[in-house]
């Protein structure tokens, strides 16, 4: 029990100074505790002393240092500094207080159940302060009943405010360390942000260095994507025994204290559980693994908010206004490197587009695609071209068909022309002539060792199209079990590289073309039916030349002059059986034989006079007799004449010849003129 002094006078000023020479020189609050237990117990009788401070993050008051007893758990409760309480009656007074018996006393009937559970019936506080400033609270406790006089009161008032200036010269000098630490972390977490190691190596750097002053369990780092609102998981590290490795690493952050980190710019600290507050799965999913305490801090740049720093304890220790400012100020740090990285990231992109879209438009100089550029009066053709217009200044998915040769590319190359991403990129990539195995990786692209070979990372079409226009051909030789990535990307507009788990987001204008029937194949369970209906928005028929057969003169004589041009031949007339039998061709390969059986005429002709190679004996490379011109004009003759025989000599009309052959009135008339023909029918 505490008993009365054992001397007085000048003996207890002599113990005092004993006492303070005994206090001296410790190293932390609990060897100083114990050398005040020692040397205290030379004057007065006690079985246990406490030593209780304030936390400076909540105000509330905390068992710090508990000698000779040991109560589970206690330094864990923090008590208001108000009436509720002893500790909080002392502080607020800044007064003695002396309970013995405690089963008598009648205001604090909880805590008293709680120390006589413990079998403590006598308890003496009294205030720590040194000059005004309040230090904390020395306590002594006894498992018997006691009775302390007022000098005996006096003597434990004298010990206090020696005490006092102790403990505090001890926390000074503890926050002095501390801050030392904060900045010695600061240091190297600099110094770890300007190696070369990955996010995921940089963040387990940033963590451990953080644990010498700020202890946690889990940490992770997260970067905003401003165009989408998106949080991508930047690194992770979780503790060795739990695998919370996500299954998606970004994600919209509605329901977590993220969002409203990144809302407001000011860290979020979480102390206690609060569904309410935050009703997001991955919050939640946090608390069911253990997770009690959560710091949220930003990373804050010039331009906002980038992203944030994420801390979380299972003890359920709160973070402290001390540990959250270092961890805002490592946020800044953090922010500045990834904002850099971004930035390096993003040029990177950019030079890697250029370059990737440098190749497509030099292997789109080298090609020869330009069928005519759009020439055409037949009926079929101009219904064509009106679609074009209506569609053209439309986001619209269109879907070209027709056979092959047609001229589908050109048609998508005007649909774009006529659309507001005109000035845009239009890339495009032709499904049959890549492998099956690499076509994901031309549509999506891929990351550096996504498979073997992939020894950098590589933009895909989808990618380099932004905000441009994506021209499929040959869609139907897209593997079936492709499709579905590619009808998320169609309908999402987002998509992941090969090998890559980061979701990146388009904006392109889709346009499709193919010589199949790709209701047959959905039909036939070659085509999904799904991609199909969201590929057919805007359906457009490129009809095959034998449909557009007035069209034919036009192309044969741009054809001509095109490369009579390029090869420095002057021939300025072509002969008119020729053209006769060149329009009364059935044209397989359409628009693309036609320019190639043009391209050889003009590099046989010697003279002005165009020298025509006919189709049906290109392959042995014998140039058209006039007996085999003849044929074809004599094919024609009866055609026409038949023609006209069936429309009782009418030229124009429903009826007339001209629309029984698909022609124009004035292309009728002028073969006519050609083949003379008329005489008998005026």
């Amino acid at each position: 029990m505490i008993g009365a002094v054992q001397s007085s006078g000048p003996e207890i000023y002599k113990a005092l100074v004993e006492l303070t020479q005994s206090i001296a020189g410790h190293g932390d609050l609990e060897s100083l505790c114990a050398g005040l237990v020692r040397s205290l117990r030379q004057v007065v009788s006690f079985d246990f002393l406490g030593l209780v401070l304030p936390d400076s993050a909540t105000g509330l008051l905390h068992l710090h240092t508990l000698t000779e007893l040991e109560i589970p758990g206690s330094r864990q409760i923090g008590l208001p500094t108000d009436d509720s309480n002893m500790l909080g009656w002392v502080w607020k007074r800044q007064e003695p207080l002396i309970i013995s018996p405690i089963e008598e006393e009648q205001r604090w009937t909880e805590m008293v159940a709680f120390l006589l559970e413990r079998n403590i019936h006598s308890i003496v506080m009294v205030p720590l302060t040194n000059g005004e400033h309040r230090v904390g609270l020395l306590g002594f406790g006894s498992f018997s009943v006691i009775e302390l006089s007022g000098e005996e009161l006096a003597f434990l008032q004298r010990v206090a405010s020696e005490f006092a200036v102790t403990v505090e010269s001890y926390l000074t000098r503890q926050e002095l360390v501390r801050e030392r630490d904060r900045l010695e972390v600061l240091f190297d977490i600099t110094n770890a942000l300007v190696s070369r190691l990955s996010w995921d190596e940089l963040l387990t750097e940033i963590s451990e260095q953080l644990l010498r002053v700020v202890d946690h369990d889990i940490a992770a780092l997260t970067v905003l994507d401003g165009e989408t609102g998106e949080v991508r998981l930047l690194g992770l590290r979780p503790p060795r025994d739990l695998n919370v490795e996500p299954e998606t690493k970004s994600g919209r952050p509605e329901g977590m204290p993220l969002a409203e980190v990144l809302r407001t710019g000011e860290p979020v600290v979480l102390n206690e559980i609060d569904f309410e507050r935050f009703p997001s799965p991955l919050y939640r999913r946090g608390v069911e693994e253990g997770f009690r305490a959560h710091c949220s801090v930003p990373l804050l740049t010039r331009k906002g908010v980038c992203g944030t720093l994420e801390l979380g304890r299972r003890s359920g220790i709160a973070f402290t206004d001390p540990e959250v400012r270092l961890l805002v100020q490592a946020g800044r740090q953090v922010a500045i490197a990834l904002e850099n990285s971004l930035a390096y990231s993003e040029l990177a992109e950019i030079k890697e587009k250029l370059a990737t879209e440098k190749l497509y438009l030099e292997g789109e100089l080298s090609s020869d695609q330009n069928f005519g550029n759009m020439l055409g009066e037949s009926p079929a053709f101009q219904s064509v071209l009106r679609s074009i217009q209506v569609v053209g200044p439309t986001d619209a998915t269109v879907l070209i068909t027709g056979e092959t040769g047609t001229g589908k590319e050109l048609v998508a190359r005007a649909v774009h022309d006529l659309s507001t991403r005109s000035r845009q990129s239009f890339i495009k990539l032709n499904c049959a002539a890549i492998p099956a195995t690499l076509l994901e990786s031309e549509l999506f692209g891929h990351e550096k060792g996504a498979f073997t070979g992939a020894l950098a990372q590589k933009m895909g079409r989808f990618e380099v199209a932004n905000h441009g226009t994506l021209f499929l051909d040959e869609i139907g030789d897209i593997p079936l079990e492709l499709q579905p990535k590619l009808l998320r990307a169609i309908q999402e507009q987002e998509f992941e590289r090969l090998g890559g788990n980061r979701t990146i987001r388009t904006d392109i204008r889709f346009i499709a073309a193919t010589n199949r029937d790709l209701k047959q194949m959905v039909d036939d369970g070659k085509f999904r039916s799904d991609l199909f209906y969201r590929l057919h928005v805007f359906p457009l028929l490129v009809p095959p030349l034998r449909d557009r057969r007035e069209d034919i003169p036009l192309l044969v004589q741009y054809f001509t002059q095109k490369y009579a041009q390029r090869l420095r031949r002057n021939i300025t007339a072509i002969p008119s059986a020729a053209m006769a039998a060149l329009t009364a061709y059935d044209w397989p390969g359409n628009v693309r034989e036609l320019q190639n059986v043009i391209e050889r005429s003009v590099i046989v002709t010697a003279g002005s006079e165009l020298r025509v190679v006919l189709p049906e004996v290109l392959r042995s490379g014998v140039a058209v007799s006039p007996g085999r011109l003849q044929v074809s004009v004599s094919g024609e003759r009866d055609r026409i004449l038949r023609a006209l025989k069936e429309s009782n000599g009418r030229i124009s009309g429903s009826d007339g010849a001209a629309a029984r052959l698909g022609l124009k009135r004035t292309t009728l008339q002028s073969r006519m003129k050609k083949l003379n023909i008329g005489r008998e029918f005026h």
